[in-house]
């Protein structure tokens, strides 16, 4: 022990058991504080820290509990047994939690776990802030940055530094010391924040994002944030970063924003997204809704592609063989044929479409008759005289040219830009082609799918994804993550989801997921642009129950959860009811942030997906007061409880005044409908 430790010692380890040590007090130290030669010092508070010299390091102890051995001497007054007691023997039982030693470089360094304990009668000390520093990592909290600038460039200029660490609040325990957070771990890994409703948890997350662009010279212009704002708060909370940083900028866009409305074209999305979307069973309907999803990209491209083109006359001459050799009368027959070509023109094949060989045909009407006709389509279906001029003809056309071809596959066709509404069109041609295979019973299994799509048509909640919106799902992604000619121009992007249902945030979720993840995964250099995806009230949609969504396309959050670190994805998932959440996703988070948590259910879920956390630290979380939190993870050396940083300003989440909104004045006015309906 070196001289110094002498003057700290407060007590002496009286008893060691397996798991904690007793740490009896010196008898002279009545206020569990102690005059240090540089400060005053409070030992005995509950979760603060002492340490016991052991050879060449340190052992750090947690106080758990602080207790008083009773006086030996006996007396009847009240009034001595009340003076003996202030001089009784002081105890505290505290917890080892890991050692500080020296590295390599002679420089101290704490390890969380204690392998070794100390022998009976061991000194104890009050803690300094310097072990503090080394327990909780606060040092080279700023670094020159000129390693990732041309230093010939700085030759005379002060080089500009990077953080490496963020203050994120005030220990509730260690009075004015800060809590620092490691910024490559926590953000370069996924993250929790967890808390019931009102404790906190989007002025938690306010509050670290507005510190981390506060930083106004060599600011954090590389770093991409997407909000997944469900509630409608943030936009509030970083309106004021430009006007401090002219570095930063903000992209909000909303499903209610005039100026920025937000969209996702249809065409971006993928078979599982689509199936989610219309609530498509797998067995029956998933296959029709494949066939009709090509069908409508075949629709749109026909009149410049002619291979699409010939694929999409293959399946009307095949629709239509159906209808000509199926049940109906001969002016069903005719009407159902010239539906289809109507619906479905095409250059090559449309009412106006020739025979390959004959010119004409010869028609005979009842009275005998005889006239010549052009060998077309629709004068072979024309009435006269109630029957058909030529019905037998249009098999001849459809031979002739040749339209049916036996070896055509159209199923793995890439998903073009379509009109919305003409996906009710290839639906219904699925269904005939379908039906033309000989499956009879098909238009009885997708009725459910036909009146999802026909209900999507008349919402105008969905109008975000019927817009064609001529874009590549590159620059679709280019857009979210702030990036125009190359040049990043936004850090923060806020898709405000206030007022969707959580059918459509689920849908919006899982496919902007999906794109970031797709793109970021083809990047080359991989893994060198790192984005954040932050997920408000993430049980909605990111749900440990899959019965509530369609399990294929909300996989993209466990697969994100498993690799996206590999690609430089990384999650912030914000929620107030834990065990609702993926497993999957929340036990691959290695940061978690937790308000307080007072749910059975959900304080048993933290304790199995962090066997790591003492069940003594578990035990704070029902007790948290609002606006404190309990941090732990690979982002601090040790969990350390800590009041959050005030956001300024706030996001807009603040609880309601009950008794400011009761106790008016009869004659104020309600004019809150008036602005759901401007």
């Amino acid at each position: 022990m070196i001289i110094d430790d002498k003057k700290r010692v407060i007590g002496k380890i009286v008893s060691i058991n397996s798991d904690r040590f007793t740490v009896e007090l010196l008898s002279g130290l009545k206020n569990f504080n102690v005059n240090g030669y540089d400060d005053v010092h409070y030992f005995a508070q509950i979760n603060s820290y002492v340490i016991v010299p052991y050879q060449d390091y340190y052992i750090i102890t947690e106080v758990l509990s602080v207790r008083e051995k009773d006086s030996l001497l006996v007396s009847n007054s009240q009034k001595e047994q009340e003076l003996n007691k202030a001089y009784s023997t002081k105890q505290l039982d505290v917890l080892p939690i890991g050692t500080i030693k020296k590295d390599k470089a002679n420089k101290p360094k704490f390890d969380f776990g204690a392998s070794v304990y100390p022998t009976l009668y061991s000194d104890v000390l009050y803690i300094k802030d310097q072990e503090l520093d080394t327990i909780f990592n606060v040092t080279d909290v700023e670094t020159s940055a000129c390693d990732y600038i041309n230093k010939c460039e700085l030759q005379e200029k002060e080089c500009p530094t990077r953080w490496n660490a963020l203050e994120i609040g005030k220990s509730a325990i260690f009075e004015d010391y800060p809590i620092k957070i490691n910024i490559d771990k926590f953000f370069a890994g996924h993250s929790a924040v967890l808390g019931n409703t009102g404790s906190g948890k989007s002025c938690t997350i306010a509050s670290i994002i507005q510190t981390l662009f506060s930083k106004e010279n060599f600011s954090a212009v590389g770093a991409t944030f997407i909000f997944f704002d469900v509630n409608g708060e943030y936009k509030q909370a970083f309106e004021k970063l430009h006007e401090n940083n002219d570095d930063i900028e903000i992209y909000y866009t909303s499903l209610e924003d005039v100026t920025n409305p937000f969209t996702l074209p249809q065409h971006l999305m993928n078979v599982e997204e689509w199936e989610l979307l219309l609530n498509a069973s797998e067995k029956a309907q998933l296959p029709i809704l494949r066939n009709a999803l090509n069908i409508a990209s075949l629709l749109s491209k026909s009149e410049e592609d002619d291979s699409a083109q010939e694929v999409l006359d293959h399946i009307k001459a095949v629709c239509i063989d159906l209808v000509l050799n199926g049940e109906g009368n001969q002016i069903y027959q005719s009407s159902k044929i010239a539906t289809i070509l109507r619906a479905f023109s095409t250059k090559s094949f449309n009412l106006g479409t020739k025979h390959g060989i004959k010119q004409s045909f010869e028609y005979k009407d009842s009275r005998g008759t005889k006239t010549n006709h052009d060998f077309i389509i629709s004068n072979c279906i024309e009435i006269k005289f109630a029957e058909m001029m030529n019905l037998e003809g249009v098999q001849e056309i459809i031979d002739s040219n040749k339209f049916i071809q036996e070896n055509i596959k159209f199923d793995s066709i890439t998903i073009e830009p379509f009109e919305f509404n003409l996906l009710g069109q290839a639906l219904e041609l699925a269904i005939l082609y379908e039906e033309a295979h000989g499956n009879n019973q098909i238009r009885n299994y997708c009725a459910s799918l036909v009146t999802r799509f026909k209900s999507l048509q008349n919402r105008e909640d969905f109008d975000f994804i019927k817009k064609k919106e001529e874009i590549t799902s590159s620059d679709y992604v280019k857009k979210l993550f702030g990036i125009d000619t190359n040049k990043k121009k936004s850090q923060i992007t806020i898709i405000d989801l206030n007022s969707a249902e959580d059918e459509i945030v689920e849908i919006i979720s899982a496919v902007i997921t999906r794109l970031i993840f797709d793109t970021l995964r083809k990047a080359d250099p991989r893994n060198q642009f790192p984005v954040n995806l932050v997920l408000e009230e993430a049980h909605r949609y990111i749900a440990y129950d899959s019965k509530r969504t369609f399990l294929r396309a909300n996989q993209i959050f466990d697969r994100v959860a498993k690799e996206g670190r590999k690609y430089g994805l990384f999650f912030t998932i914000s929620s107030q009811r834990p065990s609702e959440l993926s497993k999957t996703v929340l036990s691959q988070c290695s940061n978690f942030i937790v308000h307080r948590i007072q749910n059975p259910d959900d304080l048993q879920h933290i304790r199995q997906i962090t066997p790591h956390i003492s069940e003594t630290t578990l035990k704070k979380l029902p007790s948290i007061p609002t606006q404190h939190a309990l941090i732990f993870g690979s982002a601090v050396n040790i969990p350390a409880l800590f009041k959050v940083n005030n956001a300024n300003p706030l996001p807009n989440s603040d609880n309601n005044q009950i008794s400011k909104n009761w106790f008016i004045d009869k004659s104020t006015n309600i004019n809150f409908f008036e602005k759901i309906n401007s």
